[in-house]
């Protein structure tokens, strides 16, 4: 129980006034002797005992009447009711559940039309010159207004104007934020709404956290009354997209590829009839294909054909149909389509031979598996391109529209200005790598390491990822042997699939090496830098650095024949070879895919004085059309020694995103792919009263919502307090007195 205005309790000390008044106003005489009273002396000792219980009896009933008068004025309630009574003033604060299972449909409305029609009712329950205030709330909370916390009809538009997110529920922080915001306001009484479907996993993602914030928030004696916009007897049918897969490594032009879709039953209840469709750059790639049938739990694989024609950022999106939440319906992806992979070989030539014939002709073998002279119409219209050229003849004008640049067995630079790689070319290298190039270094005998260090190392270029030590030699009856269990996931070594990564590790331990350099992991020397696989003895054998928006994948042995076995057969070296290259290429693949809710972030080549979002185009519009509406994010900015970029966390909705300058074209910045986050429908279960008493260890208001929302939350307020009860109480027992005083009177 709670009193409160306590103060009003000091009226209780009014109780000993009709006590002073019993006392003072005593019958006082003088004795006087008279012969006829001692007849009636014992008459009148036998009715005393009576008038003075009565007496005492009528003062007890008026002290009692004074205290429940006192008590009355003081407001009794319950520990967990707010201030608010049937009149006064209360500073209100709703929080919208806006993740994307309240688009569920119970009935005849979705759960997010229940919830607002829940709040119109709520709002007119509220005494006049309350308070209101909007928030929205899946991970984040989003103060929606209204400007002035006392425009009723501001916040009913609102309320009528909310959308669901791409997002997941967590309801700590629209709780943190709501008690923020009520305490703000200058009512004493403080009411928090939530209107959600109550999913469990809201409660549960940071359950310590949301149950000392609710226990906060009863302390500070706001009330919390949670809203319920779902049936929790009804269960709801979903299918999330988890993945679609290329079974291309290397997507470019002119080719059919096959799409392969996975869905998955999140829901209690067998599905039927999933449709699934698949759009490259809005168009449709195949017919819809039909899903008869997937139990609760499983998985299902649709595999569709498509074709690439037009090299470039391309948006892939697939859509499934037949379930009762469309929030995950939905599955975007960047695919990079290359017309022409372009890769710059600088090899060092083997003693006697011409440099056509140079220490890159297990690299060219690997990137370009053809035969220069029986295939040469292939080799013309393949989609790799190779350029060898010597180390000490290599310019910078030879990157440009080059994707990967492969380092074999080529010297560093020295006194020599014949010995190796020019200054000019380094630098024109790094800026390569920097900004999104890859680089793929092989070593052998002209690769010294003081060297690398010096011109590459971190005091250099900064491109090795880890300081070269000296050269490991070894025999052929015990050589250096590639572990497969070492190779590093996700990363340039990791197969596509389960298939292809059994057949590369099986290869793996017939590449033996006699030569290797060491690779120092100290962490001065490590920083940054990653170890993609190693030896059966733990030795580093591969490893890469991001360096920009590229990266650097270093073989601590030879890619020929030189140091190993590591690129002889073409069993193992092609298709390592390709995942290297798949890997590098897609580092250039402007934007990407993301997850609703993640920052957006653009590091442009171009001066401009603002940036605009082009937010999502509506399922169904033309590529053509000008659907897309737009935001203004700012300027670019810099940190210090980092580029101007732009960024925006304006992404809560799945769909196709591109950053730009103010004005351009859609297709004048980058694209980014947003997804729906899964978490959401991984668990659709909703938590029952019994189990959010239990979670947040006190029992809070829960209203269903519907037509009684608003007669609810009327009779919790006043159930809440004890007031008029007491008044009643204290009629009953004015009437008890006066009737006893009657009484008492007439018996006299």
């Amino acid at each position: 129980m709670t009193l409160l205005a306590s103060v009003m309790m000091w009226g209780v000390a009014a109780v000993t006034v009709p006590i002073a008044l019993h006392f003072f106003y005593r019958a006082r005489y003088k004795p006087l002797p008279w012969a006829p009273m001692k007849f009636l002396k014992e008459a009148i000792e036998q009715t005393s005992r009576r008038l003075k219980f009565q007496e005492w009896l009528l003062l007890l009933l008026r002290c009692l009447a004074l205290i429940l008068l006192a008590f009355a004025i003081a407001r009794p309630g319950w520990e967990n009711a707010t201030s608010a009574g049937s009149n006064e003033t209360i500073d209100a604060v709703f929080v919208f559940d806006t993740s994307y299972s309240m688009a569920a449909r119970d009935g005849e409305k979705t759960r997010i039309e229940r919830a607002k029609d829940a709040a119109i009712a709520v709002l007119e329950t509220l005494p006049n010159k309350s308070s209101i205030q909007v928030y929205s709330c899946s991970d984040r909370a989003i103060l929606l207004g209204p400007v002035s916390r006392y425009n009723r009809d501001q916040a009913k538009q609102l309320i009528q104007s909310i959308e669901v997110t791409s997002l997941s529920t967590d309801f700590l922080p629209g709780l943190n934020d709501a008690l923020t915001a009520a305490e703000t306001g200058t009512a004493p009484a403080k009411e928090i709404y939530v209107f959600s479907d109550l999913q469990k996993s809201g409660f549960e993602r940071q359950q310590g956290a949301v149950r000392a914030q609710c226990e906060e928030i009863k302390n500070r004696k706001a009330g919390l009354i949670f809203i319920r916009c779902s049936n929790p007897e009804r269960k709801v049918s979903n299918v999330s997209i988890i993945d679609v897969k290329l079974f291309a490594t290397i997507p470019h032009t002119r080719t059919r590829v096959p799409f392969v879709v996975t869905i998955r039953n999140t829901g209690r209840e067998q599905i039927r009839n999933v449709k699934v469709s698949l759009e490259l750059d809005g168009k449709p790639v195949e017919n819809v294909v039909s899903v008869e049938q997937i139990d609760p739990g499983s998985n299902a694989e649709v595999t569709l054909t498509g074709s690439l024609d037009e090299a470039g950022a391309r948006l892939l999106a697939v859509y499934v149909d037949g379930d009762g939440i469309d929030g995950d319906n939905v599955l975007y992806k960047i695919v990079g389509v290359r017309d022409k992979v372009r890769v710059l070989l600088v090899a060092y030539p083997f003693a006697g031979l011409p440099a056509t014939d140079a220490g890159d002709w297990f690299a060219r073998k690997a990137l370009v598996p053809f035969d220069s002279e029986r295939d040469k119409d292939k080799i013309e219209k393949y989609f790799i391109e190779t350029e060898s050229v010597l180390p000490h003849e290599v310019g910078p004008d030879k990157l440009a529209g080059k994707d990967i640049v492969y380092l074999l067995n080529a010297p560093a630079r020295t006194d020599d200005p014949l010995a190796g790689l020019s200054p000019a070319f380094v630098t024109k290298l790094t800026e390569f790598v920097k900004n999104g190039g890859g680089l793929v270094i092989g070593c052998g005998d002209m690769v010294k390491s003081d060297a690398y260090n010096r011109v590459l190392g971190a005091s250099g270029a900064g491109l090795l990822p880890l300081p070269l030590g000296e050269v490991r030699n070894t025999t052929d009856a015990s050589p250096f042997t590639p572990a497969p269990e070492s190779v590093a996931t996700p990363s340039a070594l990791t197969p596509p699939d389960e298939k292809e990564r059994k057949a590369f590790h099986g290869w793996l331990p017939k590449a033996t090496l006699t030569r290797m350099i060491h690779l120092d992991e100290a962490p001065q020397g490590a920083v940054g830098s990653r170890v993609l696989m190693r030896t059966t003895e733990g030795k580093p054998l591969v490893a890469s650095r991001v360096v920009g928006e590229g990266e650097v994948i270093f073989f601590a042995t030879s890619l020929d024949e030189t140091w190993g076995r590591m690129m002889s057969d073409g069993f193992l070296a092609i298709p390592m070879t390709t995942y290297i290259v798949a890997h590098l290429t897609n580092r250039k693949v402007p934007g990407g895919t993301r997850m609703a809710g993640d920052t957006l972030t653009w590091t442009p080549n171009v001066t401009a004085p603002g940036f605009e979002l082009v937010k999502p185009r509506p399922r169904g519009a033309k590529s053509g059309e000008k659907t897309r509406p737009r935001v203004k994010i700012g300027e670019a900015k810099a940190e210090v020694g980092q580029k101007p970029s732009v960024s925006t966390t304006d992404s809560l909705v799945a769909g196709e995103y591109a950053i730009v300058p103010v004005g351009a074209t859609d297709m004048d910045g980058i694209t980014f792919a947003v997804n729906p986050d899964l978490r959401e429908t991984e668990n659709l279960d909703v938590i029952s009263d019994g189990d959010l008493e239990k979670l947040l260890g006190f029992r809070p208001t829960i209203i269903q919502a519907g037509a009684g929302t608003e007669t609810a939350v009327r009779e919790r307020r006043t159930r809440g307090e004890w007031t008029e009860w007491v008044l009643l109480f204290l009629l009953l027992l004015l009437i008890v007195e006066a009737t006893w005083a009657w009484s008492c009177g007439r018996a006299k």
